[in-house]
């Protein structure tokens, strides 16, 4: 993909995300959890495109303002059933796999704290998914991800 066109998606990934984000809870809730129902009817290819357009243009938005999405993303994602994480949670394996240096870009201290201030039982279900999914990759694919991973993530994580 040219670097235009991927800058252009990344903007219109950071402007969904600022409006998602801008919205009350009792509507970004039920409107994220339909946009995450269309990303599992996704090809493969188009979810990392989606995945990739996303971690490109969280580091362009107001961490306030991604915190609130981010917040909500997990909650969502906790309603989800196991196949349904793991495809999401595949994406974003293969993005960072394939493109480690996009995690440096990211507020990872910041996503994390999002992270730990879930109910004890969302944290196990989501990180649980995320390392039942690691445990089946290649251990070439597996080495990327978990090379690309900061320690920080990694202890929370339990990876």
């Amino acid at each position: 993909m040219e670097p235009t066109v991927v800058m252009a998606d990344s903007q219109i990934a950071g402007n969904i995300i600022q409006i998602l984000a801008g919205l009350p809870e009792f509507l970004r809730k039920p409107m994220l959890k339909s946009r995450l129902n269309e990303f599992f009817t996704l090809p493969d290819i188009e979810k990392k495109e989606t995945v990739m357009n996303a971690l490109n243009a969280a580091p362009t938005i107001d961490f306030k303002v991604l915190s609130n999405l981010t917040k909500t993303w997990m909650e969502v994602l906790c309603e989800f059933d196991e196949e349904k994480r793991r495809s999401m949670f595949g994406a974003y394996v293969d993005v960072i796999a394939d493109s480690p240096s996009i995690l440096s870009k990211l507020n990872i201290d910041g996503l994390i704290s999002i992270f730990d201030a879930m109910p004890e039982n969302n944290k196990q279900l989501l990180a649980g998914s995320l390392r039942n999914l690691i445990q089946n990759l290649s251990q070439d694919k597996k080495a990327k991800f978990l090379n690309a991973v900061p320690e920080s993530a990694k202890r929370i994580l339990q990876l």
